[in-house]
């Protein structure tokens, strides 16, 4: 980024932040969509932002402190219902992000720790159950965002090797083993419904799932780095395997790069044709699969996987968006999203960096994805505007864990 593209980044993500200084302002542009304990789409995603411009000293600390209010309100949900973007879990992302800027702020750290221990080991035994009775999982039992993919991490960051991250890690090495429906060969992490998890024609006996948002690759990123962290369970390195090998048979190459698909059905397995390249975004595309594989390279020390997933990401975070459907700026399936994958994996960022906005006076283009987008952190502007700093800052993309996300020197840390 030059100095102009620096200085306008920063007065863009300024001027988000001033339109979301509070509740009350935010209801404005969160119309109907208004969700406390989100940090996909509400309050604490939005606290999100305001407590990383208080971590660099560019905002007030009060209004994240006003944001986690609004948060817990009305009470935090601890039930099953609970993931790492909603409720309980989520809750306790947030805040370990503001208690590195304010140790005493937020409720009762142990309560709340007590309570999504709880929540992860109900879920996992529910998983467990599930998996014995029906053979094959559902998306939002093995997910990064609703399921114990994301609650794993979050485990994994908060107390490393424990017995509970161990069951999980378990369980997720338990979702690669081979499966069969309808006489054919499927792997374990075969949904028996469509993406939306409801029953969908165009996804008659299933699907297996590529992304890193609702497939495999969080799975892939959790076994990686924990094996990296020196955390191993019976039959972890031969999951990541299987699922590599997978990404290795459904991987495509052409003219314009190479990719995978979001999703296999039983019509591919049997040989119908692949329609691509797809959005090479975060949630699902190249750049995310590429990413997860760099992980796994990491952790299996295999330098080859390495150079290629480098050589994806580069070529990914190197052409202009028009050319790879890219159409907006979300963190999910956006540029911010290539953007802070791009600080992660140790890439510059992919150029030209939100070029509409750069034409735009910063309080236009603030309003702009305000107006068009939303208040969230996952699809709305809240999340761009955080890129947005982070990148204007060059300061830790650490708060992007909840993308699976992390900088370079704290995998080399860890």
């Amino acid at each position: 980024m030059t100095s102009t593209d620096v200085e306008h980044a920063s007065a863009v993500a300024a001027h988000i932040a001033e339109r979301l200084a509070t509740p009350e302002q935010a209801r404005y542009w969160a119309g109907d969509s208004w969700w406390p304990q989100s940090l996909a789409h509400g309050a604490l995603g939005v606290g999100l932002l305001h407590i990383e411009r208080a971590r660099t000293g560019e905002g007030p600390w009060e209004r994240a402190q006003t944001w986690l209010e609004c948060a817990v309100a009305e009470g935090v949900d601890a039930s099953p219902a609970a993931h790492l973007y909603y409720g309980a879990p989520a809750l306790a992302f947030v805040l370990e992000r503001a208690h590195q800027v304010r140790p005493s702020s937020g409720p009762d750290h142990e309560r709340l720790q007590t309570a999504v221990t709880h929540l992860v080991r109900d879920r996992v035994g529910e998983a467990e159950h599930a998996r014995a009775a029906r053979g094959l999982p559902v998306l939002a039992e093995f997910d990064t965002i609703r399921g114990l993919s994301g609650l794993g991490a979050l485990l994994l960051d908060g107390s490393g090797s424990t017995p509970l991250v161990r069951r999980v890690l378990s369980y997720l090495v338990s979702v690669t083993e081979p499966a069969d429906v309808d006489g054919v060969q499927v792997p374990g992490w075969w949904a028996p419904v469509g993406p939306a998890s409801t029953e969908d024609p165009a996804f008659a006996g299933g699907h297996a799932n590529t992304g890193i948002a609702h497939g495999i690759c969080g799975p892939l990123i959790l076994l990686s780095r924990a094996l990296v962290r020196g955390i191993e369970v019976p039959g972890q390195v031969e999951a990541i395997d299987r699922i590599l090998a997978w990404l290795d048979r459904w991987e495509q190459t052409g003219a314009e790069g190479t990719w995978w698909p979001y999703w296999v059905t039983l019509e591919h397995l049997r040989g119908e044709s692949l329609r691509g390249p797809q959005r090479p975004s975060w949630c699902y595309g190249a750049a995310g699969v590429a990413y997860a594989q760099s992980v796994a390279a990491s952790a299996l020390g295999d330098e080859d996987r390495s150079r290629a997933a480098d050589q994806v990401l580069t070529r990914v975070l190197t052409r202009l968006p028009q050319e790879q459907e890219i159409v907006d700026h979300s963190l999910c399936h956006g540029q911010a999203g290539l953007a802070i994958l791009a600080r992660a994996s140790g890439h510059s960022a992919p150029p030209p960096l939100f070029p509409e906005l750069a034409h735009a006076a910063p309080e236009v283009a603030a309003e702009k994805l305000l107006a068009t987008s939303g208040i969230g952190l996952l699809e709305g502007a809240a999340g761009t505007g955080l890129a947005l700093h982070t990148l204007s800052r060059s300061s830790s993309v650490g708060w992007a864990g909840f993308l699976l996300l992390e900088d370079e020197e704290h995998d080399r840390a860890a």
